[in-house]
């Protein structure tokens, strides 16, 4: 965003309402993240096209109405995740507007609304440990500094608890907390909690406690396996195969895979 703004101008203004002394963005949050990494790497750039200041249009907004336009916008040009949508969502619904109201303002399938209000929910009882989303590059983390949990490793955590709750008499909102706590506690990124919350669930515990030890357990698996991500490019008709061999064998898609290469890499060639 920053190189296509480099060549070709700010195309669209921001949309920012007052706030104290100052301004709160409401849409183009990353449009400003991306003028200020021109600011900081290519300042002779920045000068030239906002050296008299970032174009902006003001509009007197409620917190509810900032909300209902940003949404709208993100939705429409598909730069939210569906996480972030459905915290956007569920904050609506807090604000006091129907899941009717929202589907008729965001023109969102009402069923994804209900799904994002009950999910979000569930964060209510684990929020001290997720950490807050922040637009733009991450900011370098400590070594010693303790990880807080992903919002969206809890997000599927509460899926598979609700899978879980389908087939045996669990209490979601205990099944979120007990694995939450423990992947605060691992230092688990997202997808090492997605891994966790999967073997947890495929176990069908029948209690709390079998949940918290299986979650332990879990953990434990995962941070001695020692997994590291790469972002990979798999042909389609590898990936089906790999997914068929997964379902065969009642494994995840990434034993699947590590179970495959682990094979192929020992065959003499």
């Amino acid at each position: 965003m920053a190189e296509d703004i480099a060549m070709r101008g700010l195309l669209h203004p921001l949309v920012v309402r007052p706030e104290g002394a100052g301004y709160g963005v409401v849409c183009g949050r990353m449009r400003l993240e991306a003028i200020r990494l021109l600011r900081r790497e290519r300042p002779e750039v920045f000068e030239k096209l906002f050296g008299q200041g970032v174009p902006c249009v003001v509009k007197e907004l409620s917190d509810r109405e900032a909300l209902e336009l940003s949404l709208s916008e993100n939705l429409r040009q598909n730069t939210l995740t569906p996480e972030e949508v459905g915290q956007g969502i569920a904050r609506l619904h807090e604000m006091g507007l129907s899941p009717e109201e929202i589907r008729e303002r965001l023109l969102v399938e009402i069923d994804t609304i209900q799904r994002a209000i009950r999910m979000y929910a569930r964060l209510r009882g684990v929020v001290e440990l997720v950490a807050a989303a922040k637009a733009g590059r991450p900011p370098r983390r400590p070594e010693k500094r303790a990880r807080r949990v992903s919002r969206v490793g809890v997000v599927e955590v509460a899926r598979r608890a609700e899978e879980l709750a389908r087939e045996t008499p669990m209490d979601v909102d205990e099944v979120v907390k007990a694995v939450t706590e423990l992947a605060a506690e691992h230092g688990l990124s997202m997808n090492e909690m997605k891994l966790v919350a999967e073997l947890v669930a495929r176990a069908k515990p029948k209690s709390i406690e079998e949940v918290r030890g299986l979650a332990e357990w879990a953990a434990k698996e995962v941070k001695a396996a020692d997994y590291r991500e790469r972002i990979v490019l798999i042909r389609r008709d590898l990936l089906e195969r790999v997914e068929a061999y997964a379902a065969e064998r009642d494994v995840t898609f990434h034993e699947a895979v590590n179970e495959l290469l682990e094979r192929a890499l020992e065959t003499p060639t």
